[in-house]
């Protein structure tokens, strides 16, 4: 009876670490690695073809310190700024690791009335 005790709590284990190994992996919606680009091949697909839905792989280059409500990015030019809304937070100590993130580029317009280009994320995938 103990040995099928213990079998069992070994098994739930495994299960409940499995499932949280996935939590930690990926926050908001599930994202599709098979489907990314280069974070320079979608923001030229967004500025050429108006394409605004993407799966965008690349470097991250900093994170919100306060909350982990945004992050930005590496890019050649201008970093490009990815968004959450509300939907999620990421961890603060993410800078300079490999990331995947789902959802659509838009345009914000600035208090100095400029636009700069940047991205709402529903997901985000950790590789």
């Amino acid at each position: 009876m103990i040995k099928i005790i213990r079998s069992s709590a070994i098994a739930l284990a495994l299960v409940l670490g499995a499932c949280n190994q996935t939590a930690i992996n990926q926050i908001g919606e599930p994202v599709n690695s098979d489907d990314a680009v280069s974070v320079a091949v979608g923001s030229e697909a967004f500025l050429k073809e108006g394409k605004a839905d993407a799966v965008l792989f690349g470097k991250v280059a900093e994170v919100c310190q306060s909350e982990g409500c945004w992050f930005s990015f590496i890019t050649e030019e201008d970093n490009l700024v990815v968004d959450f809304g509300d939907a999620f937070t990421v961890p603060k100590n993410i800078a300079n690791k490999d990331l995947y993130a789902k959802g659509r580029f838009y345009r914000d317009t600035l208090e100095d009335k400029t636009i700069e280009i940047k991205f709402l994320a529903t997901g985000v995938k950790f590789k």
